[in-house]
């Protein structure tokens, strides 16, 4: 997953970091650069988790051949600031991509973002939503180039799970957090509703 996680950072590059930190209304883009790492790493451990699931590893490798080729990539900043129309819909579709890999655990998710990043904890749910289409962006492009199958796709996935978890104090975090089940609070919604506010 370091290698993933590497080219995921290359794509979330200070323009784009800066492009973000306006559209959450973040005053500090390191804090968001902080918010940004830590909710990549959270995110490519639940689709590393999802695709070594025979329940959902099927559903989720179906989903990246179809909606997630990496070609919004291409012009990450366009798709960004708007300029940029993905012609598939569920390619920039955060929402659902959030909702898929991580259901009730939102909440869980963005508090620790939070904790890692200074952020607060709405602008680090909302952060999540416009990163998930570019984790997932990144994850089709190396399934299609390499022409992987299921059990390649999980494979690249887990690999360097360890260094991982030495790079990021927060890779234990994550691990714990998409390990526990979820409760289905009320402060889910809660949460989804201040992120739709915050995103208007």
């Amino acid at each position: 997953m370091s290698n993933l996680m590497n080219e995921v950072s290359r794509h979330l590059s200070d323009d784009v970091i800066i492009q973000l930190s306006k559209q959450i209304g973040a005053q500090d883009p390191n804090m968001v650069k902080r918010a940004a790492a830590g909710a990549s790493e959270l995110l490519l451990e639940a689709i590393s988790t999802s695709a070594s699931q025979p329940s959902s590893g099927g559903g989720l490798f179906d989903a990246i051949k179809r909606d997630h080729d990496g070609g919004i990539l291409g012009d990450l900043m366009g798709v960004l600031g708007g300029r940029q129309q993905a012609s598939n819909p569920s390619t920039t579709n955060g929402s659902g991509i959030i909702n898929h890999l991580l259901g009730n655990k939102q909440l869980q998710a963005a508090q620790v973002i939070g904790q890692m990043s200074g952020l607060d904890i709405f602008k680090s749910g909302v952060l999540m939503q416009l990163i998930a289409p570019v984790i997932m962006g990144v994850v089709g492009q190396k399934q299609r180039s390499n022409g992987l199958d299921l059990g390649g796709l999980a494979q690249v996935l887990l690999g360097g799970g360890g260094a991982q978890q030495q790079r990021s104090a927060g890779g234990g975090m994550f691990k714990k957090l998409l390990d526990m089940d979820g409760d289905g609070s009320m402060m889910d919604d809660l949460l989804n509703i201040g992120m739709k506010i915050l995103k208007k």
